[in-house]
């Protein structure tokens, strides 16, 4: 008897590749911007200023909430797997800013110490922006 593929397996095979590749974005957003932050962090963390403050968390929280949508479409994400396809996007960075947070001041010896709450509350902010955006988005229907 001749094997025939389980299309439910290759569903779940493109399913889990899409994940992949929303981990490695994820991971990749991550990495650029600690990059950024290790340069010009000093100058975008500034704890003092509170005007600098509510522009640095709009803007952030505005692009965050409206990335996953772009990457569910690059991806051809299953409207059923935005939920999830919005924690494998921000799993990577919330894992390693876990340390970023704790080693704050050796990882990021370019920004005052009393920029630490900031960082941590502008970190919380885009993930959830970016869970929230991933979980209320709706395609448009043809």
């Amino acid at each position: 008897m001749p094997m025939v593929p389980d299309s439910r397996y290759n569903i779940a095979g493109t399913e889990v590749l899409a994940m992949k590749r929303l981990m490695i974005v994820g991971f990749a957003i991550w990495l650029v911007a600690t990059i950024a932050l290790r340069v010009a962090g000093q100058w975008l963390l500034r704890p003092d200023r509170p005007l600098s403050i509510i522009v640095l968390l709009a803007v952030s929280g505005l692009v965050l909430y409206r990335l996953p949508r772009l990457l569910f479409v690059r991806f051809a994400i299953p409207a059923t797997y935005y939920a999830l396809g919005g924690i494998a996007l921000v799993a990577p960075g919330m894992f390693l800013d876990t340390f970023s947070a704790i080693f704050f001041s050796s990882i990021f010896p370019n920004i005052r110490p009393d920029a630490a709450g900031l960082f941590g509350g502008w970190l919380l902010l885009c993930n959830v922006a970016a869970l929230a955006g991933a979980a209320r988005y709706k395609p448009a229907t043809a």
